[in-house]
């Protein structure tokens, strides 16, 4: 199974009929929400030019908040997935790097781990070294059964 984003035999349904689905309700809404709730404003606030009643221009003024809301909302989960890989990947770096530090190079839950171990194992040391796959996107080895990688947080399904 290849998805859009490379995602592949994870196991998990296909998202990518709710993820468009969202941020086009999400635009919807906004392109409707963004006028009612501006004019609403206008209309309220100046009494320019308004003849009708004044309750339509409070219900535009107040009906356009929950729609512009929505709106955010529905573009929000929409594109949470890309927000997530984008927090993983400013993130890790950072991460494995502080890992690094505060261990002296040992790493944390194998995470940071810069000490080399050698072919045989360094005396003390937390056993072989690193024989998992390598990262598509940064080019990091990773643990064998790491998910993500060490390096950028990327899938490595």
């Amino acid at each position: 199974m290849n998805t859009p984003h490379g995602h592949e035999g994870h196991g998990l349904p296909s998202t990518a009929g709710a993820r468009t689905t969202l941020r086009v309700i999400g635009v919807v809404l906004l392109v409707v929400g963004v006028p009612v709730f501006a004019w609403g404003i206008y209309t309220v606030f100046s009494y320019d030019g308004y003849d009708g009643p004044p309750g339509l221009a409070i219900l535009a003024f107040l009906g356009g908040l929950p729609l512009i809301g929505m709106g955010l909302m529905a573009l929000n989960v929409g594109t949470i997935g890309a927000q997530s890989r984008y927090v993983a990947g400013e993130t890790m770096p950072t991460l494995k790097q502080s890992a690094a530090y505060l261990s002296d190079g040992e790493g944390i839950m194998g995470v940071g781990r810069t000490v080399d171990d050698g072919p045989h194992g360094a005396e003390g040391s937390r056993g072989a070294a690193v024989t998992g796959p390598y990262c598509r996107s940064c080019g990091v080895r990773n643990d064998e059964d790491a998910r993500f990688c060490d390096g950028c947080g990327a899938s490595l399904a």
